[in-house]
This record gives C-alpha cells, sequence and structure tokens, in this order.
C-alpha cells in the first residue's frame, strides 16, 4: 500500500470519526431538550438533518444547562421563555454561531452580561420582553447592529430607546408594556424601516402618535391600552402604508374611525372594547381591502352586523360577546370569503346555524358559550372544509358528536366544560385527522381517554 493511499484511508477514518462524535454529541443534546419537555425541529433539506430550532418554553432550565445545547453547530432559533437562564450564563450559547433568533422572555437575564451577545454575528431576532433588563443594557444592545426584530423589557424608558438608534436595520420593535413616553416616541425616527411597531399597554397618548409621521414604511401598529382617542387617530393618516391596526381596550369612537378613511390599505382592525356603536359600524364600509375584524365584546347587535355585509373582503370576522342573534346570522350570507368567524359569547341558537350553510370556505369556527345544542350541530354539515371547532361551554352531550362525523377534515375540537362522556368519545375515533382535543371539565374518564388515545394516537388530548 503506498504512503498516499495509506494516509488518505486514515483522514478518511478520522473524518468519519469525527463525524460520529459530532452526531453523537448532538444526539444527546437533543436527548436533554426532550426530557425536559422541549421540542426540537430538524432540516430535512439538508444531509444529516440537524436540529436547526430548540424550543424550551416554560421548561426547568437555568444556566448550567445551556452547555449542554453547545454542540448543536446548526442551532438558528433557540426559545428560552419562561425559563430561570440568567445574562451569566449567555457566554455558554457562544458555539452557537448560526443562531438568528434568541427569545429571552420571562427570563432573569439583566445587563451585566448583554455583551455576550456579541458573539452572535448572525443574530437578527431578539426577544428581551419581561426580563431584568433595563436601560443601562441598551448600549450593547446597540452593538448588534444585524438586529431587524426587537422586543424590549418593561424596564425601559426613553433614555434607554434613544441609546438603540444605531439599530438601523430594525423593521420590528415591540416596546408593549414600557415606561415609554410620548417624548420617547420621537426616537424612533432613527429606524426608517421599521414595519411593525407595538406600543400597547404603555402612557403614550394623542399626543405621541405625531412621532410616529417619519415611520412611512410602517405596516402594523398595535396600540390597545393606550389613552389614544378619536383626536389622535388622525395622526396616523401620513402612514399610507399600515396595514394592520390594533386599537383594542382604547376610547376609539366612531369618529375616530372616520378619521382612519384615507388608509386604503388597511387589511386587519381590532376594535374590541372600544366605544364604538352599532350605527357607527357604517364608517368601516370604505376599507374595500378589509380581511380581518375585530368587534367583540361591546353591545353590537344585529343591526350592527348588516353594516357589515357590504364588506365581502373579510376573511376572518370575530364578533366575541356582543348581542348578535340567530337573525343577525343572515347578514353574513354575502361574505362568502371567510375562513374564520368567532361568535363566542353571542345569542345564537341552533336556528341561527343554518344561516351558516352558504359559508363554504369556512375552516374555523367558534361556537364557545352560545346557545346551540346538540341538535344544531347536524346544521354544520355543509362546512366540509371546517378544520377547528370551538364548543366550548355549551350544552352538547354524546348525541351530539354523532353529528360531528360529517366534518372528516376536523383537526382541532374544543369540548372543555361539556357533558360528553366516554361513549360520546367513540364518535370521536372516526375524525382520524384531529391533532388536539380539550376534554377539560367533561364526564370522560381515564379509561375513556385511554381508549380514544390508543384510536387517535397523533391526536394531543387534554382533559
Amino acid at each position: 500500500m503506498s504512503k498516499t493511499l495509506a494516509f488518505a484511508l486514515a483522514l478518511s477514518g478520522l473524518c468519519l470519526c469525527s463525524s460520529s462524535r459530532a452526531s453523537d454529541a448532538e444526539n444527546q443534546a437533543v436527548e436533554f431538550v426532550e426530557k425536559r419537555g422541549g421540542k426540537v425541529i430538524r432540516d430535512d433539506k439538508i444531509a444529516g438533518k440537524p436540529v436547526v430550532t430548540v424550543d424550551l418554553n416554560l421548561r426547568s432550565v437555568r444556566d448550567p444547562d445551556l452547555k449542554k445545547l453547545a454542540p448543536l453547530k446548526n442551532l438558528t432559533t433557540l426559545i428560552l421563555h419562561f425559563t430561570k437562564v440568567t445574562d451569566a450564563g449567555l457566554k455558554d450559547l457562544a458555539p452557537l454561531q448560526r443562531l438568528t433568533v434568541l427569545d429571552l422572555r420571562s427570563t432573569d437575564v439583566g445587563d451585566a452580561r448583554l455583551k455576550d451577545l456579541a458573539a452572535f454575528p448572525n443574530l437578527t431576532t431578539l426577544r428581551l420582553g419581561a426580563s431584568d433588563v433595563t436601560d443601562a443594557g441598551m448600549k450593547d444592545l446597540a452593538l448588534l447592529q444585524n438586529l431587524t426584530t426587537l422586543g424590549l423589557s418593561f424596564k425601559i424608558t426613553d433614555a434607554g430607546l434613544k441609546e438603540l438608534a444605531p439599530l438601523k436595520n430594525l423593521t420590528s420593535l415591540d416596546i408593549s408594556s414600557t415606561k415609554i413616553t410620548n417624548a420617547g416616541l420621537t426616537e424612533l425616527k432613527a429606524f426608517r424601516h421599521l414595519a411593525a411597531l407595538d406600543i400597547s399597554l404603555t402612557n403614550v397618548t394623542d399626543a405621541g402618535l405625531k412621532g410616529l409621521a417619519p415611520l412611512k414604511n410602517l405596516a402594523s401598529l398595535n396600540i390597545n391600552h393606550t389613552n389614544v382617542t378619536d383626536a389622535g387617530l388622525k395622526e396616523l393618516v401620513p402612514l399610507k402604508n399600515i396595514t394592520a391596526l390594533d386599537l383594542e381596550f382604547t376610547s376609539v369612537t366612531g369618529a375616530g374611525l372616520k378619521e382612519l378613511a384615507p388608509l386604503k390599505n388597511l387589511a386587519s382592525l381590532n376594535i374590541n372594547h372600544t366605544k364604538v356603536t352599532n350605527t357607527e359600524l357604517k364608517e368601516l364600509v370604505v376599507f374595500k381591502k378589509l380581511s380581518t375584524l375585530h368587534v367583540g365584546y361591546m353591545p353590537v347587535t344585529d343591526a350592527g352586523l348588516k353594516e357589515l355585509a357590504t364588506l365581502n373582503s373579510l376573511t376572518t370576522l370575530a364578533i366575541n360577546s356582543t348581542k348578535v342573534t340567530d337573525n343577525g346570522l343572515k347578514n353574513l350570507a354575502a361574505l362568502n370569503n371567510l375562513t374564520t368567524l368567532m361568535l363566542f359569547g353571542t345569542e345564537v341558537t341552533d336556528a341561527g346555524l343554518t344561516n351558516l350553510a352558504p359559508l363554504g370556505n369556512l375552516t374555523t369556527l367558534y361556537l364557545g358559550r352560545t346557545k346551540v345544542t346538540d341538535a344544531g350541530l347536524k346544521e354544520l354539515g355543509p362546512l366540509k372544509n371546517l378544520t377547528e371547532l370551538n364548543l366550548h361551554n355549551t350544552k352538547i352531550t354524546d348525541a351530539g358528536l354523532k353529528e360531528l362525523i360529517a366534518l372528516k377534515n376536523l383537526t382541532s375540537l374544543d369540548l372543555n366544560f361539556t357533558s360528553v362522556t366516554d361513549a360520546g368519545l367513540k364518535e370521536l375515533a372516526a375524525l382520524q385527522k384531529l391533532t388536539r382535543l380539550e376534554l377539560l371539565r367533561t364526564k370522560v374518564t381515564n379509561a375513556g381517554l385511554k381508549e380514544l388515545r390508543q384510536a387517535l394516537p397523533n391526536c394531543e388530548i387534554r382533559k
């Protein structure tokens, strides 16, 4: 055997051994994650199917555990939300050079070692909400100039926001529940590429919205739970690219909706818990591109629903906890593009469900806390595309479950707080596409549950 051939064979052997050791180390890391109840996602398109995502949300993980993730060299997303990790543990993540997404929300991460994040040159998304990070740590974050998505802790003030001016590539910023004021919003002018902004649960008022004027690329704005009124909404008119607006829990009325009329690209609007009245819903008809609308938790009646009948671009309509009745559902017949309809907590009964027959594109239907009974479920038969059905806290019994067999595409079913028993569960065995089933506070026993799990091995059942 020539020396060259011998060397080549030896080198090949070393490579194989090295690859084997790397694979073993990765498998040990995966085993650790799964033992803690976490989830891993592999990339099936790459040789070896490396782990690219680790989700340890709400798992018992502390700083020393982070070393066990080091072998996952291809990891791009790491979720440590609601763990006991602190900033002291960040240095042990340094081997994860391909990391692009890091979620540290609701952890004990503080300012002291934020500089260790500089070890991740590819980091584009960082979430720090409800952590211990303060203004003092913002200078270290300002060095992460590849960041495009950033969520900050509730301890951040206007002064901290000012330190982030170097982050010119930011497209999404979440400063909800922070101590940001109107003055702080003027600092946002540094982020010219910002497309999504969440300032909910802050002390921002009408005057503060003037500070958003330079953000010409803004497409999504969340100002729920703020002190914004009708007067402030006129400040949004220059933001012609806004497509999604959340006004929940503000004192906005129909007069405010009228101010928004120039926003012709608006596609998603949430006015839950506002002061908009039935007759004022007519102000929405100018939004011809509206596809998602939330108008719940207000005294909306059938008359109000009639005002929405011309919004035929709607694909999602949520009218939860309103006074809508069976008669009101007749007004939905023209909305044949609807895929999601939420009627949770309305006055709808069995008779009203007949009015849903024209909505053949529905995939998601919420009927929880309505007056629907077993008799009404047969009216859902024509809705062959339904994949998610919520019957939470209704008078549904085993007899009603027989009617659901026709819905062969169901993947998610909520029967919490109903009177179903083990006998009824046998009917659900026919729904072979079910992947999620909710059975909290039912009459189902452990024996019945065991039998159903055998019939539906791919279904996650919660009881």
